[in-house]
């Protein structure tokens, strides 16, 4: 059992080394592009909400 959670650690390891990470400026870039969609959508949601709650406020 030990002998398998050794081996499982060592490929863990063997991975880790062959993953090629993105520059700081990719994640920089990355991270502020997610940030501005996740902000869009929540106002164009939001408006959508908006506007469906004042029509239904002037139906009922």
């Amino acid at each position: 059992m030990l002998q398998a959670i050794r081996n499982y650690f060592r490929e863990v390891q063997t991975q880790l080394q062959q993953t090629s990470w993105p520059s700081q400026q990719t994640t920089r870039s990355m991270t502020l592009l997610v940030i501005a969609v996740a902000a869009f959508l929540t106002l164009y949601l939001g408006g959508i909400d908006f506007l469906l709650q004042k029509i239904m406020e002037f139906l009922i």
